[in-house]
C-alpha cells in the first residue's frame, strides 16, 4: 500500500500539475532534461548543462499552485519523466549534473 503525493522527489515519477499557461507540465517536458523553474533562478543549472553538453530543457513558471504542491521551486526531470533532483535552493549544479547523467 503506497502513498500518493504531489511532492516531487527523486527517483520518483513527476506527478501532473497544471502550469500557469493552462498546459499540464507532461506538454512541456523536453527530449533530454528538462527543470522547472517555479519562480527561481535556474542559470546555475542552465550552465551545468551546456558545459556538460546535456540537453535541457527549462520551463520558466510563475505558477504558486504547482510549487506549492511539488514543495519546490525547481525539479529537474530526467529523460524518462522521473524526478532526478527537486528543491528550493540551488546546490553544485556541476556536481549535479555529473550525478544525475553519470560523469
Amino acid at each position: 500500500h503506497g502513498v500518493h503525493s504531489l511532492k516531487a522527489r527523486a527517483g520518483h515519477h513527476l506527478t501532473p500539475q497544471v502550469l500557469s499557461n493552462g498546459r499540464n507540465v507532461f506538454e512541456e517536458l523536453g527530449r533530454g532534461f528538462t527543470l522547472f523553474a517555479f519562480g527561481a533562478d535556474a542559470g546555475a543549472f542552465e550552465q551545468a548543462a551546456a558545459q556538460r553538453q546535456a540537453p535541457l530543457k527549462i520551463v520558466r513558471d510563475s505558477g504558486q499552485v504547482a510549487r506549492d504542491n511539488y514543495g519546490a521551486s525547481l525539479i529537474l526531470v530526467r529523460p524518462d519523466q522521473h524526478i532526478a533532483w527537486a528543491g528550493d535552493a540551488v546546490p553544485d549544479a556541476g556536481a549535479t549534473f555529473r550525478k544525475v547523467t553519470g560523469q
